[in-house]
């Protein structure tokens, strides 16, 4: 993990299997939910959010775990730079109107 950040952060990676985006919680599972996140605001906690991430990649569970900054906005939390916002709403493509694009049938899972 390269880039550091300042303020309250969790940390995120992607899924080994499948590579949906997904987020360290408290209980030390992989969830695709940004508020089931983790938030660490202490030097020591972001160490052991980083520890955590260097585990899961060591257990092939994510691959490329960093640290992003975020905030907590009316009880929701909020990536504040916006390439993560995007990457926590879900993929930015229709995957129905790619899939008749190619003449395949529509992702239906």
């Amino acid at each position: 993990m390269v880039k550091k950040v300042s303020g309250p952060q969790i940390l995120t990676a992607n899924l080994l299997s499948d590579g949906m985006v997904v987020f360290l919680a408290s209980d030390g599972t992989w969830r695709g939910n940004v508020d089931s996140a983790l938030i660490a605001c202490s030097d020591d906690a972001i160490a052991a959010l980083e520890a955590g991430g260097v585990l899961a990649v060591q257990a092939n569970l994510v691959v490329d775990p960093y640290l992003i900054a975020v905030e907590e906005t009316d009880g929701r939390v909020v990536p504040v730079a916006f390439r993560e916002r995007i990457r926590t709403s879900g993929p930015s493509i229709d995957f129905e109107f790619s899939a008749r694009a190619e003449g395949l049938a529509a992702f239906s899972g």
